[in-house]
């Protein structure tokens, strides 16, 4: 029973290895592009509408995190589809691996949209710039397992 137990765990660890040097698939640049339409047009409506986001920054914070949330959305079902289609067996290892490269930009998101919001509402208006900044350094942590026109993204 040991061996089986040991056996099983190498086979796992496998597979973690070469879902970790797994060139990932998963993102379509129609996706990619659509997403940058989205921010576009949230920018477009930040010109129109929200002349001063210091002066409603909930209508500001909600027209961007809304923005993100439909790209996550958009991003994150075609990376399910397209990962399933092209790494089949390994689909969840290889995500879940494209996924963790991002985290680190994530939480710093969040954290400086919290941090400007509750102690410098007046520059609540650098976010989108910042946030931009954190997915392309978000992009190149995760250069080594993405296609090499992602890094052309990030930068």
């Amino acid at each position: 029973m040991r061996d089986l137990d040991k056996a099983l765990a190498d086979i796992v660890l496998i597979r973690t290895q070469i879902a970790k040097d797994t060139a990932f698939r998963g993102l379509g640049s129609a996706t990619l592009a659509a997403t940058g339409l989205l921010a576009l047009a949230a920018a477009t409506g930040q010109t129109l509408w929200l002349a001063d986001p210091a002066g409603d920054p909930v209508a500001y914070f909600g027209l961007w995190i809304g923005a993100a949330a439909i790209a996550a959305l958009m991003i994150g079902g075609e990376t399910l589809r397209r990962t399933r289609r092209m790494h089949r067996g390994l689909a969840d290892a290889v995500a879940l691996n494209a996924v963790e490269g991002f985290l680190p930009a994530l939480g710093t998101g969040v954290c400086l949209a919290v941090v400007l919001a509750r102690f410098a509402p007046d520059q609540v208006w650098m976010l989108p710039g910042l946030w931009q900044v954190l997915v392309g350094l978000g992009l190149f942590a995760s250069a080594r397992i993405l296609p090499r026109a992602a890094v052309l993204v990030g930068a």
